[in-house]
């Protein structure tokens, strides 16, 4: 850690006093304030498009981010021990509380915010840009084909987990098979093909551990996962968090979708690929896959709370989505 301090004051022309662990990151106390550091195995390339995207954000007045920091040189991070090593802005502050109704709007308006501001951004020659427009189609056949390949393993299965997953399978697969079939009829490569033209750029991580609040203001951070993508990819993920949390209730999820239209409005078809992406099966698919693919990061009763919460969400969920459909 000291030859990597000695790397960063070099390189930044800062003095380090000192450094502690913040997540899987360090915050670094300095004579020019706080800092946050991250040694990640991205390439410097991506690491110059998130900073891109971070300036690009702040040319255009959506400021409260965690801006990324420039060494001396001009360039968006170091080499270290064959990792990249960037530098930002230390956001002081709590994590967002979506609980909190107040709070939960506020979320809504900063990411519509951040949308309106990303729209026309163009990567440089030095950057690796991360795109996902048009993949979703082939992203939920391929999480239904790997649905359809675990029940084969839990068939075979005598845990708990294997039962619990045999009895249930068949409903959020035939609820995937349904949202891709009218995902395969919607407006998506319309969607697709004018997003590609006004370059908009989703956060792709918007939840509230990266959603800080100081002095009562939000401020956006952690856009490591940052891409060119359509909006409503983000204002989905807000709504399955805040949804989860409410027992589906539609009103709040109404709430949500006008405090973000007042600033970015929604078409139609916008609002139509909403209600597939919601209807998909995404936390069943990714608490089963984890659970056959990755199974030791938790334990076994971990992994049945979990699946135990998507299933006693059905009730909630199949009203919601017929109110939902109806708007």
């Amino acid at each position: 850690m000291h030859e990597l301090e000695r790397e960063l004051q070099e390189n930044y022309d800062i003095k380090i006093n000192s450094i502690s662990n913040f997540r899987d990151m360090f915050i670094a106390n300095t004579d020019n304030g706080r800092r946050l550091i991250k040694i990640t195995s991205l390439k410097p390339d991506r690491v110059n498009f998130i900073a891109e995207v971070k300036e690009h954000l702040y040319k255009n007045g959506f400021c409260n981010i965690d801006r990324s920091i420039y060494t001396n040189s001009g360039n968006s991070c170091i080499t270290y021990n064959d990792q990249t090593v960037y530098m930002s802005r230390y956001v002081e502050g709590r994590e967002s509380n979506l609980d909190n109704r107040d709070e939960i709007i506020k979320c809504a308006r900063l990411l519509a915010e951040m949308h309106r501001a990303s729209i026309g951004f163009s990567q440089s020659e030095n950057s690796s840009p991360r795109n996902e427009l048009g993949r979703l189609p082939a992203s939920y056949r391929k999480r239904l084909d790997e649905i359809k390949k675990l029940k084969k393993n839990a068939l075979k299965g005598r845990m708990k987990f294997d039962n619990l997953m045999c009895r249930h399978v068949d409903y959020f697969y035939d609820l995937g098979e349904r949202a891709l079939n009218l995902l395969d009829t919607s407006q998506y490569p319309a969607l697709v093909e004018e997003a590609e033209k006004s370059k908009n750029i989703s956060h792709h991580d918007f939840n509230h551990h990266n959603i800080f609040i100081q002095n009562n203001e939000l401020y956006l951070i952690n856009f490591e996962y940052c891409c060119y993508d359509l909006k409503v990819y983000d204002l989905v993920n807000l709504l399955r968090r805040k949804m989860r949390k409410c027992q589906w209730d539609i009103g709040e999820a109404e709430q949500i979708i006008n405090e973000y239209s007042k600033i970015q409005p929604l078409t139609a078809s916008e609002f139509d690929l909403m209600k597939i992406m919601l209807m998909f099966p995404q936390k069943f698919w990714r608490v089963v896959n984890k659970y056959y693919n990755s199974r030791k990061s938790w334990s076994e009763q971990s992994y049945i709370n979990r699946l135990e919460e998507v299933i006693e969400e059905v009730r909630y969920l199949k009203e919601f989505l017929e109110k939902f459909f109806a708007l």
